[in-house]
């Protein structure tokens, strides 16, 4: 691991205080610094106080700690809005202290959870592998050092040195569904289905899905064709050559990369879209547009309508794209902007990727088209370069 400070998530529950006091002594050995953060979600009225809690066993272990509170705003699912805002916060945090890795509490146990949720909703390869021990995300290295461990070996630990943790009660609200598949592991482990086959068995699905991957990043070179303009052009003909298997993978990972989602679609959904690449139909799915073959190629851009507003004092778009400062909104280029333009086939683009390309707009007269007009005084880019669509098939 590179050098430099190390963090630590913690929640002040048993697993992640075992993460803090392991890492405190890890540091110790090492010459290394960790740093702990505590995300106050504010969901529930002791959560203050539990962590000026972790804040106090951190003040004794030597870790500087800091506290990220939530400001609670979200739609749907609670628990997974509470969940998207502690990455976000924590992940800002580390960028700006310059952390090299966060690490989580994530333990065996967990991972037999998860394996068990994914199977609930009818997961794959790809879910039911589990959870990576290491993973990069929005440019922030993720560790999960105690997913070999056991939640009771590492509670035993903490008793032995006379420390002590905090029951979240959500933890025993059967409304949760993994506190119902914790309580159904408990039943199923009288049957010998206990923590250790299940996690286990994510260890081999992993390796399965490692090869399967590597497959499909090999299939992806004489297949996708992406473009700096954020497409991707997609090849039927040598598409085809493939398997079923790795050519839904490959649909699959062209959509997330174009529109910049965390999740594959459904895979029912995912194989509509795939018969129609195959036969050269127009299609949409995932906020994507995939037009009708020419020539046996497939465009496959973002669509217009699904783009996100910008904020006026943004100076990036869709997620995706850094744009240069200037006055003005940042927004798709449309049709009335591309209506400006009567020579945008001179561009070589499609005219999908260019309805949806970034264009700068200042009280509804365009200012710049960057990818029509390259004699503009403003410019955009991907954030992570058309490259990266080849090297996050195996690294996402």
């Amino acid at each position: 691991m590179a050098d430099g400070p190390i963090g630590v998530a913690v929640s002040g529950g048993s697993d992640s205080v075992a993460l803090l006091v392991l890492a405190a002594d890890w540091a110790v050995q090492h010459g290394r610094t960790v740093a702990a953060v505590t995300v106050d979600h504010g969901l529930r009225n002791e959560a203050a106080d539990e962590a000026e809690g972790v804040a106090s066993l951190c003040g004794s272990l030597g870790v500087d700690h800091t506290i990220l509170r939530w400001d609670g705003q979200h739609s749907g699912n609670t628990q997974d809005a509470a969940r998207r805002a502690r990455h976000n916060l924590i992940g800002a945090w580390a960028k700006e202290h310059r952390l090299v890795a966060v690490a989580t509490g994530h333990t065996r146990d967990d991972q037999a959870e998860t394996f068990l949720l994914r199977l609930k909703r009818g997961s794959g390869v790809d879910g039911l592998s589990g959870m990576a021990p290491a993973v990069v995300k929005d440019g922030v290295l993720w560790l999960r050092p105690l997913l070999r461990e056991r939640r009771d070996v590492l509670r035993e630990m903490l008793l032995e040195r006379g420390l002590t943790w905090v029951d979240d009660p959500s933890n025993e609200d059967d409304r949760f569904d993994r506190v119902k598949i914790r309580k159904a592991l408990a039943l199923l482990a009288e049957t010998g289905i206990d923590v250790d086959v299940l996690a286990d068995t994510t260890d081999r699905l992993r390796t399965a899905r490692t090869a399967l991957e590597q497959m499909t990043f090999d299939a992806a070179q004489a297949v996708v064709v992406p473009r700096d303009i954020g497409s991707v052009r997609w090849s039927v003909h040598e598409a085809g050559k493939h398997s079923e298997e790795v050519q839904l993978r490959l649909l699959a990972h062209c959509l997330r990369w174009v529109a910049h989602r965390e999740y594959r679609p459904r895979l029912a959904a995912l194989k509509l879209a795939l018969a129609a690449v195959t036969q050269g139909r127009a299609h949409s799915l995932s906020g994507c547009l995939m037009s009708e073959a020419r020539q046996g190629i497939v465009e496959i851009s973002r669509e217009a309508s699904a783009i996100p507003p910008s904020d006026a004092a943004s100076q990036s778009f869709d997620h995706r794209w850094d744009c240069e400062t200037a006055v003005g909104e940042w927004r798709p280029l449309g049709e009335a902007g591309l209506a400006k333009f009567p020579h945008w086939r001179d561009t070589a683009e499609h005219r999908n990727a260019l309805l949806s390309s970034p264009s700068l707009w200042y009280i509804n007269e365009l200012k710049s088209a960057p990818f029509v007009d390259t004699h503009g005084s403003c410019k955009c880019w991907l954030r992570e370069g058309p490259e990266s669509f080849y090297s996050s098939i195996l690294s996402h």
